[in-house]
């Protein structure tokens, strides 16, 4: 779909009320530094980490210098008002970068959807089941694709016999081992278990984040990811060149992520083009089995001396940071970054025509 001639208002949605709130906003602004301004008129909407959605007039701009917006959920493409004038903030699209829970597990999604408000990425119902991590386990497996060994652990199993769960963990996972919340991102709350007397400190810090936890196998592997990038033409998909993520120590954690030097990034991964080839198969069945639109990053484990790739996750909101893996695999495809967001806005706003189309009342 083409964009209009008119400059689109693009309504940028970041921060949040989630444990990544600060990798948030640095994903937010570098979108906004690289929106077109001939073709976008760009709104920065700060969700602060109480929940209250402020209007900014730069991306810089501390919340004090910004308007308090409303959301209606009036289905009318208008969702927000001002909230002292009770003006309308016209948006056309909305581009959601918020990580993590009440951002990317479907909420804010659900959001959009019942105000009728075009949205970048994955809609509701996609977005709750790839967050979760049990769930999207589940669906991939279901589709034939390969995911790691894992128990899901809900608090009153845990407190009923922890004994047997650590047994249970033994038997059929083995040490070492990960311990995470079900839905959390950037690696938050996520424990390497390198024995059984570690397991209880790191589910309980587990449970600190979610209500559920995964007790998974160790890959014992290589890190590997691939971004899929949806369009221009409907049904197609971009699958990029793989990225290999390297640490300096340990494993790939939170400040391996987001503390410059800590990890490396190297694309293309150097690894065989038919296994290359293998993982964007994997990675185009991940992204339709679990109903994603827009975009979606898909992480993996290769053992080299098995030869096996398992999909590790699924993230329909990636990091768009400057040492972010997302756009710069997409650039590695040879889309540049203003480039890839004109085509997740068009893949929006296309979608958001064609949902506008289904009837919901059967008539008289």
């Amino acid at each position: 779909m083409a964009l209009p001639s008119q400059k689109t208002s693009v309504g940028v949605v970041f921060g949040g009320r989630s444990t990544e709130h600060e990798v948030s906003r640095n994903s937010g602004r570098a979108i906004m530094a690289e929106l077109d301004p001939e073709k976008y008129e760009v709104h920065p909407l700060l969700i602060t980490k109480s929940g209250a959605w402020i209007a900014l007039p730069a991306p810089d701009a501390p919340p004090d210098d910004g308007r308090e917006v409303l959301f209606s959920g009036t289905p009318n493409g208008r969702p927000l008002r001002y909230a002292e004038s009770g003006e309308d903030l016209k948006i056309d699209v909305f581009f959601p970068i918020i990580h993590g829970t009440f951002g990317e597990d479907g909420t804010l999604q659900g959001l959009f959807e019942l105000a009728e408000a075009p949205f970048v990425g994955s809609g509701c119902a996609s977005s709750a089941v790839t967050m979760d991590k049990a769930v999207a386990k589940a669906v991939l497996r279901a589709a034939g694709l390969p995911v790691l060994p894992a128990l899901t652990l809900f608090p009153e199993t845990w407190e009923a016999d922890r004994h047997a769960v650590s047994e249970e963990a033994a038997a059929k996972i083995g040490y070492p081992l990960f311990v995470k919340p079900s839905s959390s991102g950037s690696s938050v709350g996520v424990h390497l278990v390198e024995r059984p007397d570690e397991l209880d400190d790191a589910v309980a810090d587990a449970f600190r984040f979610d209500s559920k936890v995964l007790i998974e196998e160790h890959a014992l592997g290589r890190e590997l990811e691939c971004s899929v990038l949806e369009g221009p033409l409907p049904g197609e998909f971009l699958a990029s060149p793989l990225m290999e993520i390297t640490t300096r120590t340990g494993w790939y954690d939170y400040e391996a992520k987001y503390e410059e030097g800590r990890a490396e990034l190297i694309i293309p991964a150097p690894v065989e083009e038919s296994l290359a080839d293998h993982a964007r198969l994997y990675a185009r069945g991940a992204f339709s089995a679990l109903g994603c639109s827009g975009l979606a990053r898909v992480d993996f484990f290769y053992r080299e001396r098995t030869g096996e790739t398992y999909i590790n996750e699924v993230n329909t909101l990636p990091g768009f940071t400057q040492l972010s893996g997302y756009p710069r695999m997409i650039q590695a495809a040879g889309v540049s970054y203003p480039e890839m967001l004109d085509r997740l806005i068009a893949c929006a706003m296309a979608r958001h025509e064609k949902l506008a189309m289904r009837e919901y009342d059967r008539g008289a």
